[in-house]
């Protein structure tokens, strides 16, 4: 094609010394048709013509020995060389580079921040609420306020079926044709291993229990000295203290470890502290005892109740006690 543009023009964009209406033509040029072929052949014309000062690093050492020996006779001159044809086609390639490297960058930062949303199915509860949730395998679980279940997204039944609990939960784990395990991973690092069975899981910052239904179930955990503690139905499993201590319940015990699908509550004996501990898990709410007598007060009995104020007025009853509420803290008084 005729060039509508000189060549010296180009080469006085490319050194940057073009005048503004030079530039607006130079853009409007290379929105012609075929502009773009000749625009790249004469810029690596104009990159080859341009030389480079490239150093002489050994002529360099060498007299810079003699300077330092006292016997330098002359000055090292600037070696200069023209840049090869390639140049441009180089630059090209490793801006390509550097375009991928920093695309895989972002993928992964994007991938780490999303990890988990890619990985697993997320299923959590708000504070005072319950949630049936029911598995690939027909499995069901049953989550506790304030918990979390994550379940992988792939692969969840075709070798193993694995789950991760944060929190409380109830399940009831069907039995496969192949007897595939079922494993239940918990924040602090114990796993419960089941076949087909029914049982309870309580993981929160005050540790971790297992309570067996039916069936039996396995459990360890990297932080205790036993290798592992298996469980026979009405056994109560508990992580504390680098041990795992196993308890058997009686009936009317068991039947109260799963009492909060029902949104009930069943204390016996229990001191003051401790259930401001149960409602904090449950409800969100700081609870204060702003009266220090009340400390060694203590609940008994089974109560319904499905939000923060049911329970606290049941509690203002049963232990006659002066409540006021600000926000999520709740401060107890005596009368």
């Amino acid at each position: 094609m005729k060039p509508t543009l000189s060549k010296d023009m180009l080469f006085s964009y490319f050194s940057g010394r073009a005048t503004s209406l030079q530039k607006t033509l130079i853009e409007e040029w290379l929105g012609e048709a075929g502009s773009s072929e000749l625009y790249y052949e004469w810029l690596e014309e104009w990159e080859r013509s341009q030389p480079h000062f490239l150093p002489d690093t050994d002529r360099a050492w060498k007299k810079n020995k003699e300077r330092i020996n006292g016997s330098a006779t002359e000055e090292i001159p600037a070696k200069i060389v023209k840049t090869p044809a390639g140049t441009f086609r180089a630059w090209l390639y490793h801006h390509a580079v550097w375009k991928t490297a920093l695309c895989l960058i972002v993928t992964g930062i994007i991938f780490y921040g999303f990890r988990d949303f890619i990985l697993y199915r997320q299923y959590s509860t708000a504070y005072g609420e319950l949630r049936t949730v029911t598995l690939e395998d027909n499995s069901l679980v049953v989550l506790n306020a304030n918990s979390e279940l994550r379940v992988p997204r792939l692969g969840f039944g075709l070798r193993h079926r694995e789950v991760f609990l944060k929190g409380e939960a109830e399940f009831v784990v069907s039995k496969t044709a192949d007897s595939k395990k079922f494993t239940v991973h918990t924040p602090d690092r114990s796993r419960i291993t089941v076949l087909g069975t029914e049982f309870v899981v309580y993981t929160r910052a005050r540790g971790t229990r297992i309570v067996l239904n039916k069936g039996k179930v396995k459990l360890t955990s990297p932080d205790v000295s036993q290798s592992s503690v298996t469980l026979s139905p009405g056994d109560r499993a508990s992580i504390s203290a680098g041990k795992i201590k196993l308890e058997k319940l009686t009936a009317e015990q068991l039947d109260a470890q799963s009492t909060w699908k029902e949104h009930r509550f069943v204390f016996d004996r229990t001191p003051l502290p401790e259930v401001g501990i149960r409602l904090n898990e449950i409800f969100g709410v700081q609870i204060t005892i702003a009266d220090s007598l009340l400390s060694g007060k203590e609940l008994t009995g089974s109560y319904k109740a499905q939000t923060l104020d049911e329970f606290l007025e049941v509690l203002s009853d049963m232990l006659d006690i002066r409540i006021a509420r600000k926000n999520n803290e709740v401060l107890l008084f005596s009368k």
